[in-house]
């Protein structure tokens, strides 16, 4: 398994944001966590990047223990992520945000960057090479010299996942990529997504377009107040009565 979480917890000030999340990740899947607003989706994200410590249980991915690990060395290991609310470096150019995502993956230090030796160069260009390949897979490579405050919405979307590939992740953590976007956007994005599938990585997907994750997922979990009501295919998802009650609520008798 990729990412195991065993009877995961979370609490805030006495107040159960997660309360025993179990599901565990495959090698190669594009998962979807789905959910209500205030869900704890997000909650759990920053769980398993090592934003926040769980108050109770267990996250391990490749069968080592990401309890207590700091989140450059959760990324480290090989996971990366997106945020729900955008988090460029807006007055950089795309290129150099993408590599400065890069940056955890080079080995040269201080020395070698001050003193520009051949090593040093030949890094950076390959550094730089990369960085426009991840730009032209996510189809911004056309504006690698603009602001990246200054694209548009649904482009800065995509840089940021971009930047996110740049880290050399088996695991992306996505928050609500589609978020702000149309419709020829989404699915843009969906077919992205099925390209970084394609490059044999893992795909952990939070999402409240349930046209996209319906589309792109081969499992769901889904959260509701912070318990995990349902775990199946898409197709398993769209039948289970407690999500169909947790979207539309109950009807009265």
């Amino acid at each position: 398994m990729t990412l195991v979480l065993d009877q995961v917890s979370k609490s805030f000030g006495g107040l159960a944001a997660l309360s025993d999340i179990s599901f565990k990740v495959n090698d190669g899947e594009i998962i979807g966590i789905i959910g209500p607003n205030g869900a704890g989706k997000t909650t759990l994200f920053n769980l398993i990047t090592g934003i926040f410590p769980p108050s109770e249980g267990k996250i391990s991915y490749h069968g080592k223990n990401l309890l207590g690990l700091r989140p450059y060395k959760v990324t480290a290991l090989g996971l990366a992520r997106t945020f729900q609310n955008i988090r460029l470096f807006g007055h950089m150019s795309p290129l150099d945000n993408v590599m400065v995502g890069a940056h955890c993956r080079t080995k040269a230090g201080v020395w070698r960057g001050l003193w520009r030796t051949p090593a040093q160069r030949k890094e950076e260009k390959s550094t730089r090479e990369r960085a426009q390949a991840l730009l032209q897979l996510v189809g911004i490579e056309n504006d690698t010299d603009s602001p990246a405050g200054s694209l548009p919405y649904g482009q800065q979307r995509r840089l940021e996942i971009a930047r996110a590939l740049a880290t050399e992740p088996q695991l992306i953590l996505l928050d609500e990529p589609a978020a702000g976007m149309n419709e020829s956007e989404t699915e843009d994005l969906r077919l992205l997504i099925k390209k970084i599938q394609m490059m044999g990585k893992t795909v952990v997907l939070i999402e409240h377009d349930m046209n996209l994750v319906m589309n792109v997922c081969d499992r769901l979990v889904v959260i509701n107040f912070g318990q995990k009501i349902a775990e199946g295919t898409p197709a398993e998802i769209q039948k289970n009565p407690l999500v169909i009650e947790a979207y539309l609520g109950r009807e009265e008798a």
